[in-house]
């Protein structure tokens, strides 16, 4: 518990923690993030909860940032380092982690993924742990909080293939599901196909394309997620503009891996659930920022995904 308590306090932080000079001891924790693929805020939860590590517990530290071709010689070497935990984030690695598990029993993994993951966790690797972000469900809760405060009623969810996400038809049924209740008409757009006047932005699969993209926005509303976007300094310039973020708790959840496997009781196969759902703790919404949300909608929303979490049983 006291775990999951720390977890919770630093998952909220601006910014990443400076290294601090403390006593080291024998144990390296190591991130391998993809770096070719647009980032959802995972990969930076996961460096910023390494780094919380090093502070907290006095551990030393390897980040690679990789990529397909390159990610089996990567981990080779982070075997050799030697690494005692080994975090791979970025779903494009997907059939590349078992064989690497496998061949390498005395140490732990932990696996940051938004895809469904079947066959990697039928297998029942003990010394694997996995955090699936269910992002349909992201979009979902997203979807719903930008119907609930446009008033143009145009939304668009922007940056790079952002239209061929779960994510985006997520988004798709929480708009619908506001339209339903309140009787209005909300219309959904891609970067390259929106229309205008469109008032609500919802960033997904994108971080240096943004700032750019918001400065021609002109009179705007942002719902993110992934990183909270109020606190980024990016993106300083539009923190007036902000109403929430959906924010999946992988920081968090590999601070915990980190912590079991120093007292050795590591957390192997599924980390605390299959899929990382709003009702579990898994997706967070962010404290309401500068634009507040409509009275109700925080009730709904829970509602909104306890309806489709319960789809699942």
């Amino acid at each position: 518990m006291g775990v999951l308590a720390l977890a919770g306090l630093l998952s909220g932080c601006a910014s990443l923690p400076a290294d601090s000079k403390v006593e080291v001891v024998d144990y390296r924790a190591c991130l391998v993030s993809d770096g070719d693929a647009s980032t959802t805020g995972l990969n930076e939860s996961s460096l910023y909860s390494l780094n919380q590590a090093v502070v907290t517990y006095g551990i030393q530290k390897k980040v690679v940032e990789s990529t397909p071709a390159k990610f089996v010689n990567d981990v080779d070497q982070l075997v050799q380092q030697p690494c005692n935990f080994i975090a791979i984030v970025g779903a494009r690695f997907t059939g590349l982690v078992q064989p690497i598990v496998e061949a390498n029993p005395n140490i732990n993994f932990l696996f940051v993924t938004d895809e469904p993951e079947t066959e990697l966790l039928s297998a029942g690797l003990s010394n694997l742990a996995t955090y699936r972000v269910d992002v349909y469900e992201a979009g979902l809760l997203a979807g719903h909080i930008a119907a609930s405060i446009t008033e143009t009623r145009q939304l668009a969810v922007v940056c790079q293939n952002a239209r061929e996400s779960q994510f985006y038809r997520g988004v798709e049924a929480g708009l619908a599901k506001f339209d339903e209740e309140a009787g209005t008409a909300t219309e959904l757009n891609s970067r390259l196909l929106a229309v205008a006047p469109v008032d609500v932005y919802l960033p997904y699969g994108c971080k240096g394309e943004l700032p750019g993209i918001l400065e021609s926005a002109g009179n705007y509303k942002i719902v993110g997620f992934g990183r909270d976007i109020f606190l980024d300094t990016q993106l300083a310039d539009s923190k007036d503009f902000v109403a929430t973020t959906i924010m999946p708790q992988a920081g968090p959840r590999l601070l915990e891996a980190i912590a079991s496997d120093l007292e050795s009781e590591f957390m192997g196969g599924t980390l605390g659930s299959l899929v990382a759902l709003f009702g579990n703790g898994g997706l967070v919404i962010s404290e309401e920022h500068s634009l507040a949300l409509p009275a109700g909608e925080l009730e709904k929303l829970r509602l909104l995904a306890e309806q489709y979490e319960l789809s699942f049983k």
